[in-house]
């Protein structure tokens, strides 16, 4: 072995004796194409969320909601209008409406159609507690619990039909800013986003939970960048054999350093999580967007992503999907 050969070997092993493994897996991920799914042209005023559900998709963005009923036709503004900087849609087939967190009103929605004016406020509060800008909302096919969370304290809300069989799970001494909730597998995670930490909520019941920490974690905050704070979760979600990973990052809050590393990635298991054993996807995205809420389907993985400096100019819906035989 030459010289040169020896050098490069030492600098490998460093690396991997270091924990370095997620950045030496930047470029490892092969058969992924990630596409602009909508809109066809321009951009939303705002986007967190796209809902799908039959054949109606519904955006969230921001004050307003944008649906349509085909895939092939432009989305439509939806008349709903009493919305504040709303962050998430679902769909609950049981009762046949649509519940939204209408964030900056402190309250849930629900609605019949997003094509007409009706909608009703659902609650303020759950389980005698105040809903505070709630952010996401879910609906468990398997079990018919809806789930959403109130973000600054770690509170996790269970409720179904009038929400008078709410149950609360209070995770405030685990957790700081959580933005997002995710069902996989039958599991209910609670995104842990300014720690950095996936909670994966073992019995709701019994309010048991494990903590799963995620590697390179520098300080706590609600958005920055990979090499000033560590990892800032926007939403965890499964598709296809991997977990993938979202976080806050932009110019604004990263400073100095590149706001866009590590900002969208996936990893196989909770050990790689913790390892920093993943692949970044993050050039598969545009530069100084912000990656927020994660949508996986039969279709592919969306991605809502939008610019925290220049609201309405990046909003969009991206698409990941794998070619086939894809690792």
């Amino acid at each position: 072995m030459n010289n040169t050969n020896l050098i490069f070997a030492g600098v490998l092993f460093a690396c991997l004796f270091n924990g370095l493994q997620a950045d030496a897996q930047s470029g490892a991920a092969s058969g992924i194409v990630v596409e602009k799914y909508a809109p066809q042209s321009g951009s939303f005023p705002a986007c967190t969320h796209i809902d799908h559900s039959s054949k109606t998709e519904i955006v969230t963005s921001g004050d307003r909601l944008f649906f349509r009923t085909d895939a092939k036709s432009p989305f439509r503004q939806s008349p709903i209008s009493v919305l504040s900087d709303a962050h998430s849609v679902v769909f609950n087939p049981i009762e046949k409406r649509f519940y939204a967190t209408d964030t900056g009103n402190h309250r849930l929605i629900t609605f019949a159609d997003p094509a007409s004016d009706p909608w009703e406020t659902f609650a303020t509060s759950m389980a005698g507690i105040k809903l505070q800008r709630p952010h996401d909302i879910l609906f468990d096919d398997a079990t018919g619990w809806m789930y959403t969370l109130n973000p600054d304290n770690g509170q996790v809300f269970r409720f179904k039909g009038t929400g008078d069989s709410a149950a609360v799970l209070d995770l405030s001494k685990h957790l700081g800013y959580s933005r997002a909730l995710t069902i996989a597998g039958g599991t209910l995670y609670v995104i842990g986003s300014s720690h950095g930490v996936v909670v994966e909520v073992t019995d709701f019941e019994k309010q048991e939970f494990q903590i799963h920490s995620s590697y390179g974690k520098k300080r706590n905050a609600v958005a920055g960048s990979w090499q000033g704070t560590g990892l800032v979760l926007n939403d965890v979600d499964y598709y296809q054999g991997h977990w993938y990973a979202t976080s806050y990052f932009c110019p604004s809050y990263a400073g100095e350093n590149n706001c866009d590393e590590h900002k969208f990635i996936r990893f196989k298991t909770w050990r790689d999580f913790k390892e920093g054993t993943w692949d970044d996807l993050s050039h598969l995205l545009p530069s100084k967007v912000v990656p927020y809420f994660l949508t996986p389907h039969s279709a592919g993985l969306d991605i809502g992503v939008f610019s925290h400096e220049s609201r309405g100019t990046a909003a969009s819906i991206y698409r990941l999907t794998l070619a086939p035989n894809t690792p």
